[in-house]
Order: structure tokens, then sequence, then C-alpha cells
């Protein structure tokens, strides 16, 4: 079986997801454009995990050559745009300015990717442990210093690596043997989910929790109910 045409399969079901919410709530699309081109240069990730933890087949062997690909980039601009609003639209709310007026702070969104960076290079073996440990740094941080987004970062966490993990069971049922092919198991925990590695539920978790009011954060939002 070819395998060339995973990758961007699994990018093109999750796209689904993501255009279903921007068509549906007109309210959340700045929101979700916002974190989705933001999110678009963490592509980068799949250079540090390339091949240590796995090494898809990608379109014109582009990761195998370089350990990014067009997918990378796509991929993570999806997810980063579905992991920022997924809980407002199921909760049926609307990011408003605070009230008291809090001003935008950039900073996350820089110290996490490049601590990711740091801590990749430090340990070059462990690079997808590192990604699951600067996301729930991000959360936590975000979650201390705005404790009204914290039922909104761990609701978004169950949330988001649920829609992941059955996207990833259908992806492994459109294409027989994926990981086996894609993975490299023998560095990671060993432990598969209805075929799918633990770590990337572990990941969709995290960055989905960080990810979940970056937004927010960032730019001094809070949630409010839809009347």
């Amino acid at each position: 079986m070819s395998y060339r045409y995973a990758y961007i399969t699994g990018c093109l079901i999750l796209f689904l997801f993501w255009l279903l919410i921007f068509l549906k709530r007109k309210d959340l699309r700045r929101e979700m454009l916002w974190a989705s081109f933001w999110g678009m240069p963490l592509g980068f990730i799949d250079f540090f995990l390339v091949p240590t933890y796995w090494n898809p087949d990608s379109l014109f062997d582009l990761i195998k050559k370089y350990g990014v690909g067009i997918e990378s980039f796509i991929f993570v601009f999806i997810m980063a745009g579905i992991a920022s609003v997924i809980y407002e639209f199921i909760r049926k709310e609307k990011p408003v300015r605070l009230a008291h007026g809090g001003r935008p702070h950039f900073w996350l969104l820089f110290f996490i990717p490049l601590a990711y960076v740091i801590m990749s290079i430090l340990f070059p073996s462990k690079t997808v442990y590192s990604l699951m440990i600067v996301g729930a740094v991000g959360a936590i941080v975000t979650a201390y210093l705005r404790r009204d987004l914290w039922k909104q970062i761990f609701a978004s966490a169950f949330i988001f690596s649920f829609l992941y993990f059955g996207v990833f069971v259908l992806l492994n049922f459109i294409f027989k043997g994926l990981v086996e092919h894609f993975y490299n198991l023998k560095n990671t925990w060993g432990i598969l989910v209805l075929g799918v590695p633990l770590e990337e539920i572990g990941v969709a978790f995290f960055a989905g929790a960080f990810w979940s009011t970056i937004y927010e954060y960032t730019k001094a939002y809070r949630e409010k109910k839809i009347t």
C-alpha cells in the first residue's frame, strides 16, 4: 500500500471540521484565522520529530529529504484553528474583551516554541515528550495567570484530543499498517489505544490545552455566552 497521501488525507479530514466551525460560526472566524496563522509556522516541529519519533511519507518526499513538508504546516494550521475555538463552538460562547481593559500579552507565543527548540536540542531522542511538556507548561502558566480560563483549558484538552483520536482511528482504517510504517515505535512507550500511539493522544491533549486559550490570553479576551 502507498502511504504517500496518508498525511495529507488526515489533514483533509480535519479540515472538514475546521470548515464546519468556520461556516457555522461567523463570530469565531477572526479567532480561528488568528490562531491558525500563528500556529502554522509551528509546522517546523516535524523537523525535530523526524526520524526519531516518526518519518512519514509525504508529498514530493519533502519530509524524508528535509524533515518538514507541506503537510507539516497545513496540519498545524488546521489543528490550531480547531483547538482555539472548539470549546466556544460546543458551549455556544464567543470571545469579548476583558471588562477591566487588560492589555495584550504575546510572550507565550514565542517562549513556548523557544522552550521546545531548546529541549529538543538538549534531548534529541525525547522530542515528542518535550512537546507534551511545553504544552502542559503553557497551559498551566495560562491557567495561573488567567484563573477565569482554567475550565476552558481543561475541557478543550479533552474535547480536542477526543476529536484527534477519532480522526486518527479513521485514518488507520483507511491506511492499514500506517502506524507501523510511519512511527519509530521502539522509541515510544509502545502503548497503542485502538491502534493509536499513546504519545499522539498526549500531544493532542496538552497542545490542545495550551492553544485553546492562546487567543484569549494574548489578546486580553474572555468568553461570553451567546444570547
